[in-house]
């Protein structure tokens, strides 16, 4: 019996989670899922692979299941749930997620993102649907041009919001909600918890429970990583030579830019190696040939700037080699964490030149943790990489550093070739207008800030 029945109660959605092979809920879905069946307004962090989207997805599609579907007389369906997510990729990967929990109930959903064929676009926008999936620019897009009715609106949900941030969506978000029915359950899930997204959860949804482990703003413990020092000038070759030495089966490697990962994928094809490139200058249906490639297993290698770190799900993805570090440190987890998901083991490889050292510094800030090196055979560098460590300011000099006690201890680089309740009815809050059409939510009334712990 699925270990899901003591947290849901529709038969359709038990069946099908149980036929996909769920059987324990992880501790965010534990935790999670008894207060959006009971209509609170939720804000949940959880290192990467956990189990954030089912814990969110599995809810919402029971709440659904409860009331009955707003039509107009012409058969329009009024969206009821509206899930925002940072990247095209993404948000195709939810919509699919979404309609394969949701096989059995019958709730349809609509994709509303970049690079989509207008005409079929059109055709679904006109007929509506439960629950609509979106990018931010192309749902402001519609929203301004009168193509998507969110007056019925019940419950949103920003996915990714730290990565939200990070693309500069703020501002379209706050113009997105400004629109919305003001009786709504509020939902938002975030690998990691910074200053930004917790002052957009306290603006976009005042009065919600906070859940958090206390790693969310660690790498997962199932990943193995270290770091391989080599010269700026030779990651190519050091990332070919790390290619080929180990016999993994894929491998998801990151650039900076997509220029670098466009000279990378070259590289590695003159070398012989089964590799493709994905970044924002390929088209949608470029992306999604390489993307299903990847995921199907007909292609080895990735090359992949940030726009796909948080977009792509792929099961047993057993290695991550960062070429390049990148820009900002909570990327780096959102990176690793495409491997060692869901309880499986991963490795993952960052390629550190010296120039690197202050973005070095950050992440091991972030992740509370020195990273082990190790030398890669015919690779070491000309150029040293300063000792670095969480809250160390590499280049400035130190009174008797050998002497020091390190901020954290390094961990022995391992070998590179390892590896319900029922509804509750709403009450609105106090308000100085009426909202968009019907509003209500699916929720109870909302209460105090309370921050728990899923640990």
């Amino acid at each position: 019996m699925s270990g899901f029945r003591h947290l849901l109660q529709d038969s359709a959605i038990l069946q099908r989670i149980e036929k996909l092979g769920y059987r324990t809920p992880t501790p965010i879905q534990e935790a999670a899922i008894p207060h959006i069946l009971e209509g609170k307004n939720l804000m949940a962090a959880a290192p990467t692979g956990t189990g954030k989207t089912a814990a969110f997805m599995l809810p919402v599609l029971e709440l659904l299941g409860y009331h009955p579907r707003p039509e107009d007389e012409e058969g329009y369906i009024f969206p009821r749930v509206l899930l925002i997510a940072p990247t095209r990729e993404l948000a195709q990967q939810l919509i699919g997620v979404f309609r394969d929990y949701g096989r059995n109930t019958g709730q349809r959903c609509l994709l509303a993102c970049g690079g989509q064929n207008p005409r079929e676009v059109n055709e679904k926008l006109q007929q509506g649907a439960d629950i609509v999936v979106a990018t931010p620019g192309r749902l402001y897009e519609l929203m301004t041009q009168d193509r998507i009715e969110l007056d019925y609106l019940q419950c949103l949900i920003l996915d990714e919001a730290d990565r939200l941030l990070d693309l500069g969506f703020a501002d379209d978000l706050k113009r997105i909600v400004a629109r919305l029915p003001d009786a709504r359950q509020n939902l938002l899930f975030s690998a990691t918890f910074d200053k930004a997204v917790r002052e957009l959860a306290t603006e976009l949804m005042p009065g919600a429970i906070e859940l958090g482990q206390k790693d969310a703003n660690r790498a997962s413990t199932a990943v193995r990583q270290w770091l391989v020092p080599v010269d700026h000038q030779d990651k190519g070759d050091a990332t070919v030579t790390l290619l080929k030495e180990n016999k993994w089966p894929q491998v998801m490697v990151f650039t900076k830019t997509k220029k670098g990962a466009d000279a990378l994928t070259e590289l590695l094809q003159q070398e012989g190696l089964q590799a493709e490139v994905l970044h924002g200058d390929k088209s949608q249906a470029e992306r999604n040939r390489i993307l299903d490639a990847f995921r199907d297993r007909k292609l080895r290698i990735l090359v992949s700037t940030d726009v796909a770190a948080r977009g792509i799900d792929i099961e047993h993805l057993p290695a991550v080699i960062n070429h390049d570090l990148p820009p900002v440190a909570q990327d780096y987890i959102h990176r690793i964490g495409r491997t060692g998901r869901a309880g499986e083991k991963g490795i993952a490889i960052s390629l550190i030149a010296a120039h690197e050292v202050d973005t070095l510094t950050d992440i091991e800030t972030l992740i509370g943790r020195v990273l082990p090196r190790e030398d890669l055979i015919g690779h070491v560098p000309n150029h040293r990489v300063p000792e670095t460590g969480p809250g160390k300011t590499p280049g400035r000099s130190r009174k008797h550093p050998s002497k020091g006690k390190k901020n954290a201890t390094p961990e022995r680089a391992p070998k590179v070739n390892g590896a319900i309740s029922k509804k509750k009815k709403s009450e609105k809050p106090a308000q100085t207008k009426e909202p968009a059409g019907r509003g209500g939510s699916m929720f109870s009334r909302k209460k105090p800030v309370t921050r728990r712990s899923i640990d």
